[in-house]
């Protein structure tokens, strides 16, 4: 995910030369690192669900792609899959939908491989299948080839109704009239009584005479030497590749390349045997793999090919580069400063003459904000409204614009003169361009009045759950579950987008007035690094939230979000926080050393199944935490079903 805006920032007018040299090497440096960063990872269950919806409008060619891409995204079906946070899909068949898919194109090889798959899971419905299988033998004997029929035998001819001849071979007149024997007739004598004879009783069937029948009826052949039908001598490779366009080698020749939008290819008339079969896309690894070919069978290929390897990370290079630019100017500087001499504390008073209009109580006075003639105060195109909350680096306004009302954020004026504060205000407003959950407050849109940066956010009716807390004290603990268990979706999501809150506390979650939950400000947590860690906010995070692989400096990810939510969850459920001290240094020093006494302690009659899960939150090793966000929400919707 991007953490800076592409272009360099410009702050207004600055109070001293090295601040202007420092944001004019840095805004370049910032732009290079913000070009890097991880894409989201591909979600799987979109691909089934589109896949599925283009087998109903008719695309089975599209349904192939996506559903083999489900399939491999995630082999195992099932019902009622979790797919992230509390979201589930129903029904996930994706071998029974890639053979219907499989079969509208009537390829008859994917249909048997999804059937074949489907079997082997065993998980998807019996009679589904066993109904498919039914459909595949039944394309199987419209695609089969008609049998070749014998060569046909003409029936014997029949004897042409002619006059007897007047000689009859001696054996034709022994079969005709075997009590009889035929005397030895002349050739100048006519065979009067034979005739007589044959005339007065009619055979069942002429019967020809061998002369007729030899021209007639040729002898039928032995049933042995009649022609076999020729089996196919060669074989088919069906190959699919994702991605598709993948170019195609059989033993290194090149056969042809997968279709650019459904990646198959399909090659017959290859001899049967062992083949080489290699498939090569650039940016991506080859496939090579020996596969065995038979005569007349059809041999299926389908892979998917692994990117290669990420380009090596050099942002933290680049980071140190520009932290050790910013110490040497900032050194420079004060040693000019030194010399010149102390400078006024706010220069434009001194040679400004002109009297200055006073903002109105509760608005901060900043470059980019005008008057207009009815008192009104405008920051670009947006009138303030009123103040809806000011931290330690930035002020939250209601604003208007065209009718329609947001909150805008903008920082203090003591902050544009820090490069580091303004590219990390921006990345805030990345962040939540990116994050598009029900859950998450909505980023609108970013922009800069006079170099000051802002953007808006959207605007929801109710309060933060510090404020709720400090109202009604501890919460019901089902009441509780509910709103932790939203934040814990938010979490979810966002950590699968690759990004980290680092600095969740009740004032950064907001409650509806409908007992909606939204999280809020990502990115600005570690916007400062302070002399010490005496103030509350400081780059560690807030102390009394922070977790402790934070404060010794350790890798910061997704499971030091699920402590902070841990401490969130104790205050919820008690009214107070696990470690309280005099100084923030006390209370880090407890989130390092001590463990939380059991909620149970200050609650009773809490249910032991949420003290075990806000104890597990707050184990001091991280491993020992949840594996992540998705399995927390799991254990608190089982709860909350429970005591239903």
């Amino acid at each position: 995910m991007a953490t800076a805006s592409a272009a360099p920032l410009r702050g207004p007018r600055a109070r001293r030369r090295a601040g202007a040299l420092a944001r004019r090497v840095a805004a370049p440096l910032l732009a290079l690192l913000a070009a890097a960063g991880p894409a989201p990872a591909a979600e799987w269950f979109e691909a089934y669900r589109d896949g599925v919806n283009a087998l109903a409008e008719g695309q089975p060619m599209r349904a192939v792609t996506l559903l083999e891409f489900a399939a491999s995204q995630r082999p195992r079906p099932g019902r009622n899959v979790v797919t992230y946070g509390t979201n589930v899909e129903p029904r996930y068949y994706p071998y029974l939908r890639l053979a219907e898919a499989y079969l509208q194109v009537r390829d008859l090889a994917g249909a048997r491989s999804a059937v074949g798959r489907s079997e082997k899971w065993a998980v998807e419905p019996v009679e589904d299948r066993r109904r498919l299988s039914a459909r595949v033998e039944e394309l199987a004997a419209q695609l089969a080839p008609p049998p070749t029929a014998p060569p046909s035998v003409a029936p014997p001819a029949a004897a042409p109704e002619a006059a007897p001849p007047t000689t009859l071979p001696a054996p034709v007149a022994a079969r005709e009239s075997p009590a009889e024997p035929a005397p030895s007739a002349r050739p100048d004598e006519a065979p009067a009584p034979a005739a007589a004879a044959a005339r007065a009783t009619p055979p069942a069937r002429p019967t020809p005479s061998p002369r007729a029948s030899a021209v007639a009826e040729p002898p039928a052949a032995p049933a042995a030497a009649l022609p076999e039908p020729e089996e196919p001598s060669t074989g088919t490779l069906d190959v699919v590749s994702q991605p598709p366009g993948a170019s195609v080698y059989l033993d290194d020749e090149l056969v042809g390349t997968t279709d650019p939008e459904w990646g198959r290819l399909v090659r017959s008339g290859i001899d049967p045997g062992r083949h080489r079969v290699r498939l090569a896309l650039p940016g991506y690894r080859d496939v090579m793999e020996e596969v065995e070919l038979g005569a007349g069978g059809t041999r299926d290929f389908r892979r998917r090919l692994a990117p290669l390897d990420a380009p090596r990370d050099y942002r933290p290079l680049l980071f140190a580069a520009v932290a050790a630019v910013l110490l040497a100017i900032t050194a420079w500087a004060l040693r000019r400063r030194g010399d010149a001499g102390p400078t006024p504390l706010h220069p434009r008073i001194f040679s400004n003459p002109t009297p200055r209009v006073l903002t109105p109580p509760g608005f901060d006075s900043s470059p980019g904000v005008r008057r207009d003639a009815d008192g009104s105060e405008f920051f670009g195109e947006y009138r303030l409204l009123a103040p809806l909350g000011r931290g330690g680096m930035a002020s939250v306004y209601k604003a208007e614009r065209r009718g329609e009302v947001c909150a805008l954020k903008r920082p203090l004026p003591a902050f544009l003169d820090e490069p580091e504060f303004l590219e990390r205000f921006q990345r805030e407003a990345e962040i939540g361009r990116t994050l598009h959950h029900p859950n998450i407050v909505r980023i609108l849109e970013r922009g800069d009045v006079e170099g000051v940066p802002y953007f808006t956010m959207e605007l929801v009716p109710g309060e933060t759950l510090a404020a709720h807390l400090h109202h009604t004290g501890a919460l019901d603990p089902r009441l509780a579950t509910g709103i932790v268990v939203q934040v814990a979706e938010a979490l979810d999501y966002a950590h699968l987008k690759g990004v980290v809150h680092r600095d969740l506390k009740p004032s950064n979650v907001m409650v509806l007035e409908d007992g909606m939950v939204k999280v809020m400000d990502y990115g600005i947590a570690r916007a400062r690094r302070f002399e010490g860690l005496t103030v509350t906010g400081a780059f560690l995070g807030s102390p009394e939230y922070v977790a402790p692989e934070a404060i010794e400096g350790q890798v910061i990810d997704a499971r030091s979000d699920l402590y902070s939510l841990g401490v969130i969850f104790y205050e919820t459920l008690t009214g107070r926080r696990p470690f309280s001290a005099d100084t923030p240094f006390a209370v880090l020093r407890k989130h390092l050393t001590e463990d939380p006494p059991p909620p149970s302690q200050f609650r009773q009659g809490l249910p032991p199944e949420l003290e075990r899960i806000v104890l597990r939150l707050l184990d001091k090793h991280a491993e020992k935490r949840h594996a992540g966000a998705e399995e927390l929400v799991l254990e608190l919707r089982d709860f909350l079903n429970q005591a239903a």
